[in-house]
């Protein structure tokens, strides 16, 4: 879920607010030799009915499909319109809630949406689930769509083992933190103020030393480091841990902070680029995003598409072209981008994408570099996967929960 537009869980209610000297990423030699030209999407909310269970309708394949890009709360991913729009690796993104499950933790209920997209993807004719590089690249055979599980927020990680039981549990990505600091990092800062629960907002903080031992401990397992939502602090002191080792880190879905918003900022975007590293444009209308009129052109339409575009040249300019790619949240409870502009009937789904991507390249975006960008995933994926140990993974695969209900009957 994005942090650049303002969604606030109250219970169980939803109320929508509107360096120098890096050292190079990796090189790693393709494990499966080259792959067909291929889309990705960093971040996308296969199952989020689970999440968001009474009030979330439909599924990926299900039939039901949001009909407005102001339609929320419903189903907006459907699997011929990912294939028509070319997108063949999506990053399968679980959302724990934080404190709505009474009876289950967040790191139990993060371990239960990864069994249950593990159940969808097996059930699904459409899906395959891939729990690394290799695995994915094989899939790219069947024809079928790859996901790769990711886990949105470190709430249920309270000890370093608890990285391990999602590593176990099929988690390949990360995101260290959501909307509040958590017991692993700073969140970025007025993602929507301190009003559940008496949770603490993002601040200025960084890592804990907990936090430190966490993204040590991802590095080991060969899991995917996402620092999207984290503080500024906290990407400077992830990137101090990764970037000796060579190991790229993913900024999974923003959009431009031009009005010193808690987005991606320039000098961090650069880094993530150089550091061999990907940045996801998220798709959502925000009015703290909206786009300074030095960066529009003529005919430009503020909360359409043309905003989304907008984001994605500016990081483009920032990062390089090799570090961008789509980082849709589809599926998150997010206004999208209105009818008009160069999508004419705005983003209210996957089946829009064809629009935008036209859109990208009328811009000047290359065909290549959107077709490319299931392959700079793998790449990444690699570059994380190579810095693992084997003893490491081998410890993680055989840890199993604590004694404890995770899964209580009474839970709905």
């Amino acid at each position: 879920m994005t942090w650049c537009a303002k969604a606030v869980g109250l219970g169980w209610g939803l109320a929508l607010l509107g360096c120098g000297g890096l050292r190079p990423a990796l090189e790693v030699p393709s494990a499966g030799g080259s792959l067909p030209d291929g889309r990705a999407d960093l971040h996308v909310h296969v199952t989020m009915r689970e999440a968001l269970r009474p009030f979330f309708q439909g599924e990926p394949g299900g039939g039901e499909l949001a009909d407005a890009p102001g339609k929320r709360l419903v189903n907006q991913v459907e699997p011929e319109a990912l294939r028509r729009a070319g997108v063949r690796l999506v990053l399968a993104t679980v959302w724990p809630p934080n404190a709505l499950r009474p009876g289950r933790s967040a790191l139990g209920e993060a371990l239960h949406q990864l069994a249950l997209l593990e159940d969808f993807a097996r059930r699904s004719p459409d899906f395959v689930l891939a729990h690394g590089a290799g695995e994915a690249r094989r899939s790219f055979a069947s024809g079928q769509l790859v996901l790769v599980p990711a886990v949105e927020g470190g709430e249920g990680i309270r000890r370093v083992e608890d990285v391990d039981l999602l590593y176990a549990a099929g988690a390949r990505s990360i995101t260290l933190v959501h909307f509040f600091d958590n017991s692993v990092a700073d969140a970025a800062d007025d993602q929507f103020g301190p009003l559940v629960g008496g949770l603490t907002n993002g601040g200025d903080g960084g890592l804990t030393p907990l936090g430190v031992e966490v993204v040590r401990r991802m590095m080991e397992l060969g899991i995917l480091i996402d620092v999207a939502h984290a503080s500024d602090q906290t990407i400077v002191e992830v990137l101090a841990l990764t970037e000796p080792a060579g190991v790229p880190v993913i900024y999974s879905h923003t959009g431009a902070g031009w009005a010193d918003t808690r987005c991606l900022s320039a000098p961090l975007a650069r880094r993530v680029g150089a550091g061999g590293g990907l940045i996801g444009i998220g798709l959502f209308r925000s009015p703290f995003q909206e786009v300074p009129a030095e960066e529009r052109w003529e005919g430009f339409e503020p909360g359409t598409c043309d905003d989304d575009v907008a984001h994605w040249l500016h990081y483009t300019r920032q990062a390089g072209a090799e570090a961008v790619m789509l980082g849709s949240d589809f599926n998150s409870v997010i206004e999208r981008a209105r009818p008009g502009g160069s999508c004419a009937r705005g983003m209210r789904h996957t089946g829009d994408l064809p629009a935008l991507f036209a859109a990208l390249e009328e811009h000047g975006v290359m065909r290549e570099q959107l077709d490319g960008s299931a392959a700079r995933v793998l790449r990444v994926l690699e570059a994380v996967e190579a810095h693992a140990r084997p003893e490491a993974q081998r410890v993680a695969r055989g840890r199993r929960p604590p004694r404890e209900d995770l899964f209580p009957s009474n839970v709905p």
